[in-house]
């Protein structure tokens, strides 16, 4: 809808969405359809940019670390397609405006080497829903300790099946023999707590002191793992 025409080449132009954007722009623009409106669904079918100061991209052809992680983390959440692709989990209302994860992001960075990784599981192990006040940024090597990928054997990672019971193993080390999945699962859970403790101490003076508590105090649960089959 036009709010104001002062010429032909400078007009003021408001979309009739929930959000009532107001923008300047040019008449032929505005006949042909071509005034971006930051509220349009974007990404996924579902995230928008939406109204502030954060770019997208750092120059012409590289996006900002914040916004790789902001699509990277919706295409996990929406998109079936994508290898890494969380059925059960999803973005909160606020952080599908990227304006706002961006926000979050860049009070949240610290200088590391390599990139940061986005991770919903350490505060509040099991969680699906990613949210400010459940989400670290954490260094990529931390990251990989929590990585949970599917298989096709329908055992915990790290669990493999005997003719009698099960075994462990923990970064190529034999843990031993048990008769229960659990059993296993949990000598082998213990073995990766007592590694993410150690890492965790040699980031001690990079990272955060909120994540360094919350990786200290992790503990594995056999029902969160993504191939436990009860």
């Amino acid at each position: 809808m036009i709010l104001v025409y002062h010429s032909h080449d400078n007009m003021q132009v408001e979309f009739l969405d929930q959000h009532h954007y107001i923008t300047n722009t040019t008449y032929s623009n505005f006949k042909r359809g071509q005034v971006s409106n930051p509220y349009d669904i974007t990404v996924n079918g579902i995230g928008y940019i939406g109204e502030g100061k954060y770019k997208t991209k750092k120059s012409p052809q590289r996006h900002t670390d914040a916004y790789n992680t902001w699509v990277t983390m919706l295409y996990r959440c929406y998109c079936d397609e994508s290898t890494v692709y969380y059925k059960e989990s999803t973005v909160c209302e606020e952080w599908l405006c990227y304006q706002n994860f961006a926000e979050w992001y860049e009070n949240n960075k610290y200088e590391v080497k390599g990139r940061l990784h986005l991770d919903k599981d350490i505060l509040y192990p099991g969680n699906k829903i990613y949210e400010p006040n459940k989400c670290l940024l954490v260094p990529q090597r931390i990251n990989m300790l929590f990585v949970n990928k599917p298989n096709q054997r329908n055992l915990p990672n790290g669990i493999d099946k005997l003719n009698k019971g099960y075994s462990a193993r923990y970064s190529g080390k034999d843990l031993g023999s048990f008769d229960t999945i659990e059993k296993a699962y949990k000598v082998y859970s213990q073995k990766k707590e007592e590694e993410i403790v150690k890492i965790a101490n040699e980031y001690k003076s990079i990272i955060p002191q909120k994540v360094h508590d919350a990786l200290l105090r992790y503990e594995f649960d056999i029902h969160n793992d993504r191939n436990y089959l009860i």
